[in-house]
């Protein structure tokens, strides 16, 4: 977005003039024990396959019988973008809260650079990009 900044109080957006009425300024924060809530709906389990050149990603369910749970996997989703494929969990009803969405969005999004730049990919850790010299 091109912003134009000789009047503070207007932003040159790239379809529309944006009125800057700034009322409340937020600290964004999260902890990703504490504020992490699982979704009812499942879980998934997301991988890359590089001969194929797709993200495959695992729906899993739980059910909690006694002391012992039971997990399984009831879908595969495979696609090339995290879009496409978060866009699928969501049209499928596979996620059932905004966290959830968007927890996925972020973790899809890190599996299709992975897959795009050869990074290694490990669900919910950080990307290792290491720079050739």
């Amino acid at each position: 977005m091109a912003k134009n900044f000789s009047d503070k109080n207007i932003i040159k957006g790239r379809w529309y003039n944006i009125n800057k009425k700034i009322k409340k300024k937020i600290i964004a924060k999260y902890h990703r024990i504490k504020d992490w809530k699982m979704d009812p709906k499942g879980y998934f389990l997301i991988a890359i396959d590089r001969n194929k050149k797709i993200i495959r990603v695992g729906y899993c369910k739980f059910t909690k019988l006694g002391s012992s749970p039971i997990n399984d996997m009831v879908a595969e989703i495979q696609g090339k973008t995290a879009i496409e494929i978060v866009n699928t969990l969501i049209r499928e009803k596979l996620i059932s809260t905004l966290q959830h969405a968007a927890d996925m969005g972020t973790e899809l999004h890190k599996a299709e650079l992975s897959l795009k730049y050869g990074f290694k990919y490990i669900q919910d850790k950080n990307l290792e990009i290491k720079i050739k010299k």
